[in-house]
């Protein structure tokens, strides 16, 4: 596990997000490859975004809206899931 990652969840009405944030440029291959296996896993594909620091750092922004959020628990499984695989064991709420 990286110590220069961390998490944040942020929800509002049909609407959830995980934001992970990372210092070490290794980081975005694991963390680009694990979002690719989850969704898999899951056969759901939301909304990724992925934006590079000039230090080597960046984030991943993974998106659920409308329908797969308010009906469904899956966002909540994948991010679970995530989280666990990168080792990232606590995650701010927005």
């Amino acid at each position: 596990m990286s110590k220069n990652r961390c998490a944040r969840v942020m929800m509002e009405e049909e609407y959830m997000a995980l934001v992970i944030e990372y210092q070490d440029k290794n980081d975005r291959t694991i963390i680009c490859e694990d979002i690719a296996k989850i969704e898999e896993k899951f056969d759901v594909h939301p909304e990724v975004i992925h934006k590079k620091e000039k230090d080597g750092g960046g984030s991943f922004t993974i998106e659920f809206s409308k329908d797969i959020y308010t009906h469904s628990r899956i966002p909540g499984e994948f991010i679970e899931s995530v989280l666990h695989d990168l080792g990232i064991e606590h995650c701010e709420e927005l």
